[in-house]
C-alpha cells in the first residue's frame, strides 16, 4: 500500500469491498455528483476478496476517467470491517472521513447535509445519515447502548416487558423509527457515518479485535467517553441495500464472529461478570419467547442454535484473556 503523504483532503470516503464489486461501482456513481474533486477523495479497500473484484473496479474507474479521485487498496488479508476502514483512514489525512458500506450509495445532497450538521457544532465527532431502503422506506440506524440487562429484552421479544422496562429507564437497543429524530442516540449504524478527523486523532482508530459487528457501538462509546458528540441527520439520505448478515433473519444461523464480537464488547465494557450476566439475561429472555412460541403458536424468533452459539462465543473470548 502506498500512502498519500503530504496530502490532506476535506473528505475521504472509505468503501470496503468483499466480493461485491458491482455494488461498489454503483456507490462510486452516486458519489461522482456529490463530492468536490479538488478537496475530496475516495479509497476502496478490497478485503482480500480473492476474486476479480479489484480488476472489475479498476476497469470501471479507468473507463469513467475517475483515477484522479478514486484509489484502490488491495489488502492481502481480510481483517474485517474495522481493519479495512483503518487501512483507509491511514491512507490519507482528511478533515472528515465518510465510511460507506459497499452495498450503500448516497442520495443527492447527502454529503452536503452531513457537512452542514458537522460544522454546526464543533463538538460533534460522529454524524449519521438517514439510512433507507431503495424504495425510500427508512431503516433503523440509531440505538441505545447494548447492555447486559437489555439483552433480556432482545431475547424475550415481549411488548409488555419492554414497556415496563422503559419506565425503569431500561430500553431496547434499537430506537424506534418514530423516535429517531427526537431521542439522542448512544450509537449510530456504521453502514454510513461521517467521522471528524480531529476526533479520530484523539481517540484512535477502530478496534480491530472486532471482525464484524459491535465495532460501531464500541467506537461511539469511545467517542462519547472522550467528550465528542453524536448526531443523527435525517436530511442526509443514504440507501443501504443491506446485503450482509445483519439483514438475515435470526432463523438463519449467524456467523461465529457475530457472537465473538458480542462477547468482546461485553468483556470490554462490563468485564467477565457483565458478559456472564448478559448471557444469563439473554438465556432467560429466550425462555420467555420460547414459552410464547409454544403457547401462542408463534413462529420461531431465533435459530435453534443461537443459545448455544452465544455461549460458544463467551468461551472463545474468555479463553483469549
Amino acid at each position: 500500500m502506498v500512502v498519500k503523504v503530504n496530502q490532506k483532503f476535506r473528505l475521504l470516503v472509505i468503501i470496503i469491498n468483499y466480493k461485491k464489486p458491482k455494488l461498489v461501482c454503483d456507490g462510486l456513481e452516486s458519489l461522482a455528483e456529490e463530492i468536490d474533486f479538488d478537496t475530496d477523495s475516495v479509497v476502496i479497500v478490497d478485503n482480500d476478496s480473492q476474486d476479480d473484484s479489484v480488476a472489475i473496479m479498476d476497469a470501471f474507474i479507468k473507463t469513467n476517467h475517475w483515477g484522479q479521485w478514486v484509489d484502490i487498496i488491495a489488502s492481502k488479508v481480510n481483517g474485517g470491517f474495522s481493519a479495512g476502514n483503518n487501512l483507509g483512514m491511514e491512507f490519507v489525512e482528511a478533515e472528515y472521513y465518510l465510511l460507506l458500506n459497499g452495498d450503500a450509495f448516497v442520495r443527492a445532497g447527502a454529503i452536503d447535509n452531513l457537512f452542514k450538521a458537522a460544522v454546526s457544532d464543533a463538538s460533534l465527532g460522529i454524524i449519521g445519515p438517514r439510512l433507507e431502503w431503495l424504495e425510500g422506506n427508512q431503516q433503523t440506524s440509531v440505538f441505545h447502548n447494548l447492555t447486559p440487562v437489555n439483552s433480556f429484552l432482545s431475547a424475550a421479544k415481549t411488548g409488555v416487558l419492554t414497556r415496563f422496562a422503559g419506565f425503569l429507564g431500561i430500553y431496547e437497543v434499537a430506537i424506534s423509527l418514530r423516535q429517531h429524530s427526537v431521542t439522542q442516540p448512544e450509537w449510530l449504524s456504521f453502514a454510513c457515518v461521517m467521522l471528524k478527523g480531529e476526533m479520530v486523532k484523539d481517540i484512535g482508530l477502530m478496534d480491530e479485535g472486532y471482525f464484524m459487528y459491535r465495532e460501531d457501538n464500541d467506537y461511539c462509546r469511545r467517542a462519547t467517553a472522550s467528550g465528542w458528540g453524536l448526531k443523527f441527520e435525517p436530511d442526509a439520505r443514504v440507501v443501504h441495500l443491506n446485503k450482509g448478515d445483519s439483514n438475515q433473519s435470526y432463523l438463519k444461523r449467524l456467523p461465529h464472529y457475530y457472537f465473538e464480537s458480542r462477547s468482546r464488547y461485553f468483556l470490554k465494557y462490563y468485564g467477565r461478570a457483565g458478559l456472564l450476566a448478559a448471557n444469563l439475561f439473554w438465556s432467560i429472555g429466550r425462555s420467555v419467547s420460547l414459552c410464547r412460541e409454544f403457547v401462542q403458536r408463534r413462529p420461531k424468533a431465533f435459530h435453534p442454535a443461537m443459545l448455544l452459539d452465544i455461549w460458544i462465543g463467551f468461551w472463545n473470548q474468555v479463553r483469549k484473556l
